[in-house]
């Protein structure tokens, strides 16, 4: 069937379909945001980063090709990993810090993030647990500014951003680990490590959607 034709079927369903929920969610953010110009751009920011994510991994993964473009589209998924960390912590920073902490915090982010893509451009084959301690150390970045971050969000965003960043680490601990491999190659420890990645997304978008953009 055409549908499991792709290089690695699971894995490219999987992150398809939650790039196309992306899509519809970056537009209702945009919706329910539109009275603030300051929320609009910032949503813009967020939505595309995580459409970029989604869609960079689902190419990847379905795309059977020469091994330059696949190692091509390698770099453009890991490095899209970094674009998401950034863009999700965007509007958290914006709106839930002010002043100098606001502009540390987003300066850091951005820096660190787009330092990681450079590292992924030029050296994607970086060892599984160094390249998933980069990740999972800059998506817990919001531990520095936690204590203002307590003190102007709602607790229900913090609960939900904690739960975001706990899927997405246990996700990385499967994925640097290689635990629960059990169909190796069709339903492994990387399919089960996009499904957390889907998870965690998720509830930073409920997050996002329901105690920033509204």
């Amino acid at each position: 069937m055409w549908f499991l034709r792709f290089r690695e079927p699971v894995n490219t369903w999987t992150h398809l379909v939650t790039c196309l929920a992306a899509v519809v969610g970056m537009v209702l953010l945009i919706v329910w945001s539109r009275e603030s110009a300051a929320k609009v751009s910032v949503m813009v920011i967020y939505g595309v980063s995580l459409i970029v994510l989604f869609m960079a991994s689902a190419v990847y993964h379905a795309v059977r090709s020469t091994p330059e473009k696949i190692l091509a589209l390698k770099k453009f998924d890991h490095m899209a990993i970094y674009l998401l960390i950034a863009g999700t912590y965007t509007p958290v920073f914006a709106f839930g810090l002010d002043g100098a902490w606001r502009i540390t915090m987003l300066a850091v982010v951005w820096g660190l993030a787009l330092a990681g893509m450079a590292l992924k451009l030029f050296y994607i084959n970086a060892p599984r647990y160094f390249s998933t301690l980069l990740y999972v150390g800059l998506g817990w970045i919001a531990v520095v500014p936690f204590v203002k971050l307590v003190e102007t969000l709602p607790m229900g965003a913090i609960w939900m951003m904690l739960a975001g960043g706990i899927a997405y680490t246990v996700g990385a601990v499967i994925y640097a680990t290689k635990w629960f491999d059990w169909i190796p190659g069709k339903f492994g420890f990387h399919e089960i490590f996009h499904l957390w990645v889907s998870a965690g997304a998720t509830l930073h978008f409920l997050m996002v959607a329901r105690y920033i953009a509204i």
